[in-house]
């Protein structure tokens, strides 16, 4: 393997969760009789990139986007349809880590509760070490403070680690924080038409693959 310490994103690098948070966010828009409704391919681009962009979308207002994400960390919530589904080579990545003698690490926005159910209903809360989520309230990616914290705490090594997302702000962190980056299950553009692989790229993100299976042999994992 490349690296010996894996630090990973949740949300949509290995968890499937956008369709399900999508749905969420649209049963609330239509409630709300949100202008953006007419361009849920946008909207849909725009959750992809941060939250940031939905917080900013016409017509939504600070009380609408709590409501939402209230919803979304709540029983309800997590029982919405679509639900959310590991992606299929999740386990399998995440497990030849361990078997090769490295570490799994989450480095994630998603609150711990919610966080813990996610990963136990998809079988995934064995393969991690340690956990820095959202109620350890350190700033937001791409603000490395948080990723800092965790790699001072479990012993890691910045040159012998790496920090993988979805989105070009995972790598940026973990670019911040002197270690290695790789963008993985990307969307194919960005909602002004840009290739997220392309900016991670220009950004300094070395390792940049369609899928974990591809990421995986990338860092010689499999």
């Amino acid at each position: 393997m490349l690296f010996r310490d894996y630090i990973w994103d949740f949300d949509g690098t290995l968890v499937d969760t956008y369709p399900h948070e999508f749905a969420i966010l649209w049963d609330v828009m239509k409630r709300h009789h949100i202008d953006s409704l007419n361009d849920p391919e946008l909207v849909y681009r725009q959750m992809r990139v941060a939250f940031l962009f939905i917080h900013r979308m016409p017509g939504m207002t600070e009380e609408i986007f709590e409501e939402f994400s209230e919803i979304r960390k709540s029983p309800a919530g997590r029982a919405h349809d679509p639900q959310i589904v590991s992606f299929p080579d999740s386990a399998t990545v995440l497990g030849a880590i361990i078997e090769k003698g490295g570490r799994n690490f989450l480095c994630t926005h998603r609150d711990g509760d919610t966080l813990s159910w996610f990963l136990g209903k998809n079988g995934l809360d064995r393969y991690f070490t340690d956990i820095l989520d959202a109620d350890e309230d350190f700033p937001m990616k791409p603000n490395p403070e948080g990723l800092t914290a965790l790699c001072l705490r479990n012993s890691i090594d910045p040159s012998e680690a790496i920090m993988i997302g979805d989105r070009i702000i995972d790598g940026l962190t973990g670019l911040n924080a002197g270690m290695s980056a790789a963008l993985v299950n990307y969307p194919a553009f960005l909602p002004d038409g840009r290739s997220p692989a392309e900016d991670a790229a220009a950004g300094g993100v070395k390792y940049i693959a369609n899928s974990l299976t591809e990421l995986a042999r990338l860092l010689e994992i499999l």
